[in-house]
């Protein structure tokens, strides 16, 4: 909902809910289990192109306190982002500082996993936002990858 900007007005008619409806969605006593008609997911799925099974499952390591808690220190030490979530919204967008991050925290192999072929792609656009060291390692590594040609 984040990513694509959508509110939860637009979350209800996609799935064909009042906005009451959908606000309870969010005010649920239990995050991880939130009671959504199998009809109305139906719906969210198709308008939102996302799997009903991926619309479903929990966020990644938000249920965790302990998993949250080491990610916001591994990524968040400067408070360049003021959540995770506002992290994960910037890299899904293709934001150079989120995908920096990424990278120099994760390397680019699994900042590929995380966000998708961009984090490869733009490399040559985010790479300033790399700490020197760091990214003198990531640029040889991005240059051998090139060097190969497309896989």
């Amino acid at each position: 909902m984040m990513v694509r900007g959508l509110s939860q007005s637009d979350l209800a008619r996609c799935a064909g809910v009042t906005r009451q409806a959908a606000s309870l969605w969010f005010k649920s006593d239990d995050p991880d289990h939130v009671n959504v008609q199998s009809r109305h997911l139906e719906k969210l799925s198709r308008s939102l192109a996302v799997s009903m099974d991926e619309l479903a499952q929990p966020l990644p390591a938000l249920g965790d306190e302990a998993d949250k808690g080491s990610l916001e220190t591994t990524l968040l030490w400067d408070r360049l982002f003021p959540s995770l979530d506002d992290l994960a919204i910037a890299a899904a967008r293709g934001e150079a500082r989120a995908l920096a991050r990424l990278a120099q925290v994760y390397g680019l192999y699994a900042a590929e996993r995380m966000a998708g072929r961009r984090a490869w792609k733009d490399f040559p656009r985010y790479k300033r936002h790399i700490h020197p060291v760091r990214r003198m390692e990531l640029e040889r590594l991005w240059d051998h990858e090139s060097s190969l040609g497309p896989t």
